[in-house]
């Protein structure tokens, strides 16, 4: 007796027709599948696609489209180097044009009328220079520094030439680990800013529960490098979190928070001065350290204990918030400063200022052309000249701020070198320099070997004038209103009060003390050390004044500085060079990394073609016979299979 076979079974037309069209669909998803990667030669639609190698092909996709915007920073930054390093050779060739025609101007054959000639050529070269100086490349200043391109940075100010822009150059991102820089800045290429006024004291801001954290040195002058720090007390201890602190009060508000959760009462820590202090309740013990290899307590100066109480100072630096009554006491705010720059003379009145933004203001409403700087140790301030050609004299207005700030231009540590726009002062060695003959007719002879300070020479001369015995009588001082070296003769006599050189020495003239007055008044030197901006616009000025002047020591002077500025252009140019070599370098690198960076992405994510049309091909014959065979099996029937 036959029967069925387990195995076989009998199928509907519905499930016949689902199966055939089952695999129709997967044909033809495979087919418009293979139909992309031949209109986009790229392998993959979608990220799930090749899930392994997304992330691959999404960092070098970014990596490339970064590559492009680095090329072109690469670009615009040979453009402009290439556009300065053009401009510093025309300023080249202006001033030694300018130098080569003045020198000219010295011997028999020169006379005044020529000289005011050449003085009138000279004075074209500096406008000429001045819009050297403002070139641009797509609006930026080529040595503006970080300036924007609004307006020039350099232009005519107090009869001087002043500089508006920055001392830091912009820099571009092109990919490397350093930032690009692309353009120059006033300083480095004419000069165009003074350094002099430098003040040497430390204003020693006072630590507050205000004072941010970013603003301290820190006790070791390594900032501070936040983390967790120990707190034990009475032989408990609990760890506390200071790596998000902002203000010092944050500090001593986790640490007395962990103090008073170990043992309410035990003590606090607190801001004290410039640093912290552990305060300690009787027979209490408290210590804070840092955990393992931390620094946070050491650079806060938090690494106290019941013994070791009082920590050192966090080194609070100055910043435009600081107020001034942090700052160490005894400075006169009430006097002022007395600034003289070129032929205006005003008082920057600092009375009503309560912190160092304020007082930078106060200098900046003054339009004088003088910036106001924390310098770059942050414990003081200096006074920075914009203009150049012309003179910069500071002094007090009645008070002690200039003396108090360090920023008076003449002073104890001015050096007897700064006299005179640098020349300094010529004394004659082995021999007495200076002869004082006060109106009694006592006289002493002062020896200046040696000195190389204001206060050095001060005390020099009043040890002469203790040893003639008129030491009681005789004084020497600054002057109280503006500036000066001042000379006071008491004696009482009705003689004429006198200094004078002595032995060919040129001291007393170079000091401006060679004088000689009526008994009772005083001898004042005025600021024989004014600052001027050592630059390429001050000498070009400074010749063609000495050429106005018929002056043969001005122009030779002039001369030898304008051959500095020569060397200095050169080193600048030099500069210019090695960064544009340094691109072009960068530009080459670039290159090569963006065709590895291509063919990796390539391989990862290009269709090979050969592959695709064949499995395409492949794929048509599929979908044919698919079909074929779908339409002959949906056409048979049970009659079809009986026969």
């Amino acid at each position: 007796m036959s029967s069925i076979p387990p195995s076989m079974f009998r199928t509907s037309t519905q499930m016949h027709s689902n199966q055939v069209l089952s695999v129709l669909r997967q044909t033809q998803s495979q087919m418009l599948d293979a139909e992309r990667q031949i209109a986009t030669n790229q392998k993959y639609g979608r990220p799930s696609d090749g899930a392994a190698k997304a992330p691959a092909i999404l960092h070098l996709t970014q990596q490339l489209a970064a590559r492009g915007q680095y090329e072109q920073n690469l670009d615009h930054a040979l453009g402009m180097l290439d556009m300065t390093d053009a401009t510093l050779r025309e300023v080249n060739t202006l001033l030694l044009d300018a130098k080569t025609g003045a020198m000219g101007e010295i011997g028999m054959e020169s006379s005044a009328e020529s000289r005011k000639a050449q003085a009138l050529v000279v004075d074209s070269q500096i406008k000429a220079m001045v819009d050297l100086a403002n070139q641009k490349y797509q609006n930026i200043p080529l040595f503006g520094g970080t300036a924007g391109g609004g307006k020039p940075v350099f232009e005519e100010f107090l009869g001087g030439i002043r500089y508006t822009g920055t001392q830091k150059n912009l820099n571009a991102d092109t990919g490397s680990t350093y930032a690009q820089p692309f353009n120059s800045n006033g300083v480095d290429a004419f000069g165009a800013l003074s350094s002099r006024v430098q003040s040497m004291i430390d204003l020693q801001p006072q630590a507050s529960a205000g004072t941010r954290v970013k603003d301290v040195a820190g006790a070791t002058n390594q900032g501070v490098r936040t983390g967790t720090v120990r707190v034990s007390v009475n032989g408990q201890s609990v760890d506390v979190d200071l790596k998000n602190i902002d203000t010092l009060g944050d500090v001593t508000k986790r640490i007395n928070n962990a103090i008073n959760q170990l043992d309410a009462g035990a003590g606090s820590l607190n801001i004290a001065g410039d640093g912290f202090e552990l305060d300690v309740n009787g027979g209490n013990d408290i210590v804070i350290e840092d955990i393992g290899g931390g620094k946070t307590a050491g650079d806060l100066g938090i690494r106290l204990d019941t013994n070791d109480n009082v920590g050192p100072s966090v080194n609070r630096m100055l910043s435009n918030r600081t107020s001034l009554a942090e700052l160490g006491a005894g400075i006169d705010w009430a006097g002022g400063l007395q600034i003289t720059h070129g032929e205006q003379t005003k008082v920057a009145d600092f009375s009503n200022a309560q912190t160092v933004e304020d007082l930078k203001n106060v200098i900046a409403d003054l339009d004088l052309g003088l910036r106001l700087e924390i310098n770059n140790a942050g414990t003081g301030m200096d006074l920075v000249s914009e203009v150049s050609g012309i003179s910069l004299s500071i002094g007090e207005n009645g008070g002690t701020t200039a003396s108090d700030l360090g920023l008076t231009t003449l002073g104890s540590n001015t050096s007897l070198s700064d006299f005179r726009n640098g020349q300094g002062v010529e004394t004659v060695k082995g021999e007495n320099d200076l002869r004082f003959t006060l109106s009694d007719g006592t006289s002493f002879d002062v020896n200046l070997d040696g000195v190389t300070q204001v206060g050095e020479m001060i005390a020099r001369i009043e040890a002469a004038a203790d040893v003639a015995g008129a030491g009681g009588q005789f004084s020497v001082g600054f002057a109280g209103q503006g500036n000066g070296i001042v000379f006071q003769d008491n004696t009482g006599g009705t003689d004429n009060f006198s200094i004078a050189g002595i032995n060919q020495s040129q001291a007393a003239k170079h000091l401006g003390i060679e004088q000689s007055v009526a008994a009772g008044e005083t001898i004042d030197s005025g600021d024989q050390a004014q600052v001027r901006v050592d630059s390429i616009f001050t000498n070009l000025i400074d010749l063609r004044n000495g050429l106005e002047k018929n002056s043969d020591s001005g122009i030779s002077l002039a001369g030898e500085r304008v051959e500095e500025d020569l060397d200095r252009l050169t080193q600048v140019r030099a500069h210019v060079g090695v960064e544009a070599k340094r691109v072009e370098q960068d530009q080459s690198r670039s290159k090569d990394r963006k065709l590895s960076e291509q063919t990796m992405l390539s391989n990862l994510q290009e269709t090979d073609m050969t592959e695709v049309i064949t499995k395409y091909a492949q794929l048509q014959h599929q979908w044919q016979a698919s079909l074929q065979i779908g339409a002959q099996s949906m056409q048979m029937s049970l009659l079809d299979f009986l026969r």
